[in-house]
């Protein structure tokens, strides 16, 4: 004790402040080191487990982006397939309109060459009754300056026979004079 003294340390004031420091350690340790550790510890779990969610939130958006690009490439296929599909239905059905139009065509050039027979028929029907109504005409005059009414009338009437017996057609109506 006495190299205290020397030192200019009072034993019992040193003891007295030893057991002040071991008190006022204690009452930290008791009120605020305990709480403050615990905070500590809590907070440090809360990293950890905010570090672990994060590694597992970073795992699973690595397996969506995955996801997201698996089901990208499968719509990209899907698409394509149909694209492809509706190119090929497109293709059957212009296949189909075209041979539809070509019938189509083929039975209007039918139906136009039926109507252009009948009307080449009538036309000629048309022309061969104004060739008979022309002939009986000119007969008429021809024969009007060489015979007498009566001849005449049974002159122009043989010879409207045997124009309409040549040509196959029936005695036009209304006479030599209509």
């Amino acid at each position: 004790m006495e190299s205290l003294g020397k030192l200019g340390l009072d034993p019992l004031h040193l003891a007295a402040q030893v057991v002040n420091f071991l008190i006022i350690a204690w009452i930290i340790y008791r009120l605020l080191l305990k709480r403050l550790l615990a905070t500590m510890n809590a907070r440090r779990e809360k990293i950890a487990q905010g570090l672990a969610d994060a590694d597992r939130a970073r795992e699973v958006l690595a397996e969506a982006a995955h996801e997201r690009e698996k089901i990208l490439q499968e719509a990209s296929a899907e698409s394509y397939r149909i694209l492809q599909n509706a190119r090929d239905e497109s293709e059957r059905l212009r296949g189909a309109a075209l041979e539809r139009a070509g019938h189509d065509a083929e039975r209007l050039i039918e139906e136009a060459r039926g109507v252009i027979a009948l009307e080449r028929r009538e036309m000629e029907k048309a022309v061969q009754a104004l060739s008979l109504r022309l002939s009986g005409r000119i007969l008429e005059k021809v024969v009007a300056d060489l015979f007498g009414e009566e001849e005449r009338s049974r002159i122009v009437a043989r010879g409207l026979q045997r124009i309409q017996a040549a040509s196959g057609e029936a005695a036009p109506r209304g006479g030599a004079g209509a």
